[in-house]
């Protein structure tokens, strides 16, 4: 079984590779500990010895030859987050059917979810997972779940990202440029916003002022236009930010709010139905070119099979997350058509933003979205 690392760790300090403001470390050889031939003094004759010798060298050639590759996994949510199971779920197949060996890091123990995307193209770790609006500066196009009510209701985002699909092989093909490859993508279900009882956001309007925690630029456009002021905040800095009062409202994963404690800061959930978000589970390309054939097939459907479960559940662990909430006193909100079409029409400015910045890529992709929705 892979293994999940909860223990709390320091970044890697090996020589590194400068990528803007972040160091990176390359990647150093790894290998199996070895066990060593201890002599006993005194004890053997010169013939023991060196059998013994013969029969310790003879160990470290097999021990070698069966030699594991360790995988690295960097993920920023808690490890018993239903997103953070699927990624287990995803190293306990491939390690079950291949000799790949898996160390997982929850809780962005390794890189927040800003450092994923060049830590794994540069080879820092082997894998991680990012959720599409951290590939802004390099792949504007991605931002299209981010969008307001671009990617439409949960069914018209699962048909339109179903692999093979054209916005799919888009986007995958985009980041393929990157020095990554995606290995499956992880719904996360809806964008909500959360605040609190004395402030409830239920209407545009009631953005107007607010500090608001955002997780990529396209949901800051969102909240600029309605007149708040939007903080770009790690997932796992969130709960800080919001005990502390750097922002006053956010948006987040309705799942987050149970497994990362929100609730107990932020007491009511707004369901505007405005985005999505979507975690895709990232390979370092060279990594990716070393391993055997098996090992790469094994990999794909793998991941294939995490993917699918993940899609069928994510539902049913929203509808548990509110009930939770609403075990611990939390209000949900949900909104009526014309509250909905007032969102909708507040959001066109961030649309035309969004076709503004993304190219030609970002076009496409948005064609083939809307394409989804008529």
């Amino acid at each position: 079984m892979a293994k999940m690392r909860v223990d709390k760790i320091a970044k890697p300090t090996a020589t590194g590779t400068d990528f803007g403001r972040t160091t990176f470390p390359r990647l150093g050889e790894q290998g199996m500990e070895r066990s060593k031939v201890m002599e006993k003094r005194n004890n053997f004759s010169c013939a023991g010895k060196a059998i013994a010798l013969v029969i310790g060298m003879s160990a470290l050639a097999g021990a070698s030859a069966a030699e594991a590759k360790t995988v690295r996994f960097t993920t920023q949510l808690p490890q018993h987050n239903f997103a953070a199971q699927n990624v287990q779920m995803f190293a306990d197949c491939v390690s079950g059917k291949t000799d790949l060996e898996f160390q997982i890091y929850p809780s962005a123990q390794l890189y927040r979810d800003k450092e994923v995307p060049q830590a794994v193209s540069s080879g820092a770790i082997e894998m991680g997972m990012v959720t599409s609006a951290r590939f802004a500066g390099t792949i504007p196009a991605m931002e299209i779940f981010d969008v307001p009510f671009a990617t439409g209701m949960r069914g018209d985002l699962v048909k339109m990202i179903a692999p093979g699909e054209k916005v799919r092989v888009l986007l995958d093909d985009a980041v393929a440029a990157t020095g990554s490859r995606v290995v499956w993508w992880i719904d996360y279900g809806r964008t909500v916003f959360i605040s609190k009882k004395d402030h409830p956001i239920r209407l545009p309007a009631d953005l107007k002022n607010l500090k608001v925690r955002v997780l990529g630029r396209t949901y800051g456009e969102f909240v600029e236009v309605n007149g708040g002021a939007p903080t770009l905040t790690s997932g796992s800095e969130q709960f800080l930010a919001y005990q502390r009062g750097t922002v006053n409202a956010g948006m987040t994963g309705v799942a987050s709010v149970k497994s990362r404690k929100l609730y107990e800061v932020m007491d009511v959930t707004t369901f505007t139905e405005h985005a999505h978000i979507e975690f895709l589970s990232l390979i370092n390309e060279k990594f990716w070119n070393g391993l055997t054939d098996n090992e790469r097939a094994t990999m794909t459907s793998c991941g294939q099979e995490a993917e699918k479960a993940n899609r069928e559940n994510v539902t049913k662990i929203e509808q548990e997350a509110i009930d939770f909430l609403k075990s611990k006193g939390g209000e949900i909100i949900t909104l009526n058509e014309e509250e909905l079409a007032t969102w909708r029409a507040s959001g066109k400015p961030v649309v035309e933003s969004y076709l503004k910045h993304s190219g030609e890529l970002g076009k496409k992709v948005y064609e083939a979205a809307q394409s989804y929705l008529k």
